[in-house]
């Protein structure tokens, strides 16, 4: 007789999700380990990575992910969904050989008859980024090596394609701006499905219990890649939520926490992957705010605050002349400010450790 499956609700997935975020700041680790555990941090905006391992990590620094940074340990490229990301340099391999995949598949389908001979083109464009390039380098070669045959819309998109490339120090460091530089990675890719399993099993670790539409949500694949990839990982353990969704976990994860913990306040950045990676955000994020927080139009997620494990609110901040402010906007009703500027004060001397004066306020 099967067993019967557990149905989650909706608080027991909130609580765990935290927990499996680091959000409780429970373990010192270091910033490769933290990286590994979210498998991913989003990167499109340079501070978001360190702010998010500052929110999770007892007595993080800055100079703690630069230097996972510098010495290869983690490393940024454009992966998941074509989006900038860190990620520990023992997986890079892995995700980006199960993106690779799904990117070719679409620019091959925009360049059918382009004629092009991409063992050429990969053999050209491997030898020229064994040193760091611009992407205007990049972009230049690609062309020329192609004889212009692939659009220049996607000349980057497939040179980041066809060869591994990562960024070149300072890009991904705190507060680094400017335009990147590319080099080639140095290794082998991993083959499928190898490959997307390793980034389905460290989105479970740290996204699941999650469905195979939220697997699909975070990597920007396919559903029939994902579910070789689940295939290749054996057994994993099944649940429902309370709209009747399955959700799957590994068979090594943590047990269902206890409801009834209160969670601590805790600041997010922009782009925090804790409120991206599911194709149902709620819960963490609570469905009438939900176009509050996030801009649709141009995908941008604010930066944002949490009170017992679900969005409240959003933040912001600014430095001139000496004075922090950190400005907290409430978006649902709550009775944690005393929690949320205490905390509030740590994220300013974070964000601006030379300051004068420190400030926190809301702004109704």
């Amino acid at each position: 007789m099967p067993t019967a499956v557990r149905t989650l609700t909706a608080r027991e997935l909130t609580v765990g999700y935290f927990e499996r975020q680091l959000l409780d700041r429970a373990q010192p680790l270091p910033a490769v380990e933290a990286a590994r555990r979210l498998a991913a941090l989003q990167a499109q905006y340079s501070p978001s990575p360190h702010l998010a391992l500052w929110s999770r990590l007892p007595g993080f620094t800055t100079g703690q992910l630069d230097a996972a940074l510098l010495d290869g340990s983690v490393v940024k490229a454009t992966l998941m969904r074509g989006t900038l990301h860190l990620v520990p340099g023992e997986d890079y391999g892995h995700l980006a050989a199960a993106w690779r995949r799904q990117w070719l598949t679409d620019l091959r389908g925009r360049h059918r008859d382009a004629g092009l001979d991409e063992d050429e083109l990969t053999a050209s464009l491997r030898e020229f980024t064994t040193v760091a390039r611009s992407a205007e380098e990049l972009r230049g070669h690609l062309a020329e090596a192609s004889k212009e045959r692939i659009r220049p819309e996607d000349l980057l998109h497939f040179a980041r394609a066809l060869a591994p490339l990562v960024h070149v120090a300072p890009s991904g460091h705190w507060r680094a701006h400017g335009k990147p530089r590319f080099v080639l990675w140095q290794g082998e890719l991993p083959p499928e499905p190898e490959a997307t399993a390793r980034l389905v099993r460290r989105y479970l670790a740290g996204y699941g219990p999650a469905s195979r539409a939220d697997i699909a949500h975070f990597s920007g694949l396919r559903l029939r890649q994902i579910d070789l990839a689940l295939a290749e990982l054996g057994e994993l353990v099944r649940y429902r939520d309370e709209a009747g969704r399955e959700l799957l976990d590994l068979q090594d994860a943590p047990p269902v926490p206890d409801p009834g913990r209160e969670l601590p306040v805790r600041f997010l950045p922009k782009w925090d992957a804790a409120l991206l990676s599911h194709a149902d955000r709620t819960r963490m994020l609570p469905a009438d705010i939900h176009r509050q927080v996030y801009r649709a139009v141009n995908g941008t997620l604010l930066a944002s605050y949490l009170v017992d494990g679900r969005v409240a609110g959003t933040w912001a901040h600014e430095a001139k002349r000496g004075a922090a402010v950190l400005t907290l906007t409430p978006l649902v009703p709550h009775e944690q400010r005393a929690e949320l500027a205490a905390e509030g004060e740590r994220l300013l001397e974070f964000l601006e450790p030379d300051a004068a004066t420190r400030t926190v306020r809301f702004s109704d």
